[in-house]
């Protein structure tokens, strides 16, 4: 199918139906849902546990029980659908194994893009993640060849499906791949904390770089790509200010009142982390979002250092 034209945003007046987003309850979901929310979309927010309807409503959505491997009660919350938002995960479900984990990302996105096909959507954005680029200490866009590893075969397997699927489903495949998104959740609140308490480690004194975004840009990112983005590009989500990891760390922990964090070697970490973890922390992932940028998106927080001030504040830290 043709790609959208830049000058008429998808909203519900122009693609004719609601999005839902697959994953609403989560860290990255309902912020993806407040977003597109106020943005003007009638969004459905897809969740697995009930409990997390709350979450989906509060940011501006409709909460719709459902799940994502579950095809009859996928195609339910998908009618009156015209666009979708992957980003259901089970990685942080304690009591969900890793092949179900891997399932729900690669299943997920063929079973969403199969009830795209049956509710007649139109398109589909894939959220995956810039862990499946290489560690390369020059700048990566979006045609540096993908290098996946550990869970970001997941990502990488659940992009090729989507877009597989979505091929016979006669729908649009967009990718998003946000770097290190940083907010009141995911791995920053436990990092957070372990920097507070003192037990904090950097790995080889920190000094590769990484690339972040605030959890708020990013869901605007989201948003500019569902209703600007080009069928079949893939769209990196970072700030464009790259640093190294030992800034990053050093920064919070000042904003905390805490000493920086001291360092460990290589072996210590593949230890404590295993050697796949150990290798992510010490890669060196120099963003560049060209392509996010030429759709209008420009981060409300240029860099972490003005990002996370506001973050810890709204976490009632210190």
């Amino acid at each position: 199918m043709p790609a959208l034209a830049s000058s008429q945003p998808v909203t519900e007046e122009t693609a004719g139906g609601a999005t839902l987003v697959v994953g609403a309850g989560g860290f990255l979901g309902s912020e993806v849902v407040r977003a597109l929310a106020a943005g003007g979309h009638r969004v459905v927010g897809l969740v697995r546990d009930g409990t997390k309807a709350a979450r989906v409503t509060a940011a501006g959505g409709t909460a719709a029980v459902g799940d994502v491997l579950d095809q009859p009660s996928l195609v339910r919350a998908a009618q009156g659908c015209t666009n979708f938002v992957h980003l259901a995960s089970a990685w942080n479900d304690s009591s969900a194994p890793e092949a179900r984990a891997l399932e729900v990302r690669v299943e997920g996105a063929r079973n969403l893009a199969r009830a795209a096909g049956e509710v007649g959507g139109r398109r589909l954005v894939v959220g995956s993640g810039y862990w499946i680029y290489p560690d390369t200490p020059g700048p990566i866009d979006e045609t540096t060849p993908a290098a996946p590893e550990g869970e970001s075969r997941a990502n990488h397997d659940a992009e090729t499906a989507a877009t597989e699927a979505a091929r016979e489903a006669h729908a649009e495949v967009l990718v998003v791949r946000p770097g290190m998104v940083y907010g009141d959740g995911a791995w920053f609140r436990p990092m957070a904390e372990a920097i507070r308490e003192g037990s904090y480690r950097v790995v080889e004194g920190g000094t590769n770089h990484w690339s972040f975004v605030a959890l708020s840009d990013t869901g605007a990112a989201f948003r500019a790509v569902l209703e600007s983005g080009r069928a079949g590009e893939v769209y990196n989500v970072v700030d464009g200010m790259p640093a190294t990891w030992r800034d990053f760390v050093r920064t919070v922990a000042a904003e905390l009142g805490r000493p920086p964090p001291p360092s460990i070697d290589r072996r210590t970490a593949e230890e404590l982390y295993g050697p796949i973890v150990a290798r992510h922390l010490l890669a060196n992932r120099y963003l560049l979002p060209e392509r996010l940028r030429a759709l209008g998106w420009r981060p409300r927080f240029p860099s972490y250092r003005e990002g996370i001030p506001p973050l810890l504040r709204e976490m009632a830290w210190p």
